[in-house]
């Protein structure tokens, strides 16, 4: 339970100021710093009168509930030696790849994965590329974006919105993609991830700095910044690219929205893809997994992604 970092109390109520937002709360900014203020009045008996959960509310906490730990599919074979390639791994076989590729020519793009074939080819080529950065200084923002572009067509059709959504009338060169992405937004998040350390709950940091990435997420926080259009499902792609520079095959595993949607016709699952404890949880349980059947992230999650293609 969250404790208040300061508290005021006068004769008909007393007021508590939170660093994390909490039920009843409500955004105030104290010295330049956001907090949270929760206000309960004092009744004549000098008794303090509390704020009762509603019935909706209720009702809304008990549907993002979660199990305690994730149901796992029990007939993999989790001993695999080999990394598996993923069911469709030649592009010219992936409808969903070829989707990108031709969205981003029609917009004027070029096709980042134009002289691979297969999608294996992709994955080592950015694992290699990403690997050869040190520092966040020597990107420039040309291969910046260019390494963007390549994570969002080897990830496929869903990560099409950033680059068609609001509809476009008519084609125009990059379609809607330079105002929805945001270049600063993405350097910060390559940032953390090339200098990222193990510190603390640092799996619960990255969880928030990711969805920091989202534009629908900082709306909803009242802070600038993000990239319109971009998803869990997608965001976590590039995380999981990036950080690989530190943590290589133990880098936290994409919250893919196939997976998360088959983890929830399990019974106990119940996977969000809008909260960042979601995918805290989702993380740390594959991390769990991971030791439990002593293969790395890389490899946990790729079996299950296959399973459920």
């Amino acid at each position: 339970m969250d404790k208040p970092v300061k508290e005021i109390k006068s004769k008909s109520e007393i007021r508590r100021f939170f660093n994390n937002k909490i039920v009843n709360s409500e955004k105030v900014v104290i010295g330049g710093k956001t907090m949270y203020m929760t206000v309960n009045k004092i009744d004549e008996s000098g008794k303090e009168v509390k704020h009762k959960k509603n019935t909706k509310f209720k009702i809304r906490e008990k549907r993002t509930e979660m199990n305690q730990t994730l149901n796992f599919p029990d007939d993999i074979d989790y001993q695999q030696t080999v990394y598996p390639p993923l069911v469709i791994n030649k592009i010219e076989d992936s409808v969903s790849v070829k989707f990108m590729i031709n969205l981003l020519t029609k917009y004027g793009l070029k096709n980042p994965v134009e002289k691979f074939t297969t999608l294996d080819e992709v994955e080592k080529y950015l694992f290699n590329k990403i690997s050869s950065f040190s520092k966040i200084e020597d990107i420039s923002d040309e291969e910046l974006i260019n390494i963007f572009h390549t994570i969002q067509v080897w990830g496929g059709k869903g990560g099409r919105l950033i680059y068609n959504k609001p509809k476009l009338e008519q084609p125009s060169t990059g379609g809607r993609f330079h105002e929805n992405f945001d270049i600063e937004t993405y350097r910060k998040l390559v940032q953390r991830c090339l200098s990222f350390e193990k510190d603390g709950d640092w799996v619960q940091t990255f969880s928030k700095w990711t969805f920091e990435s989202h534009k629908s997420y900082c709306k909803k926080e009242g802070v600038k910044g993000g990239i319109n259009n971009f998803n869990i499902s997608f965001s976590t792609k590039h995380v999981r690219y990036w950080l690989y520079k530190k943590l290589e095959d133990q880098s936290l595993p994409i919250f893919d929205d196939r997976i998360r949607k088959k983890f929830n016709e399990n019974e106990g699952n119940n996977l969000k893809n809008n909260l960042p404890k979601h995918l805290e949880f989702y993380w740390k349980q594959m991390i769990e997994k991971s030791k439990k059947e002593d293969i790395t992230l890389k490899q946990l999650e790729r079996l299950l992604f296959n399973y459920w293609s």
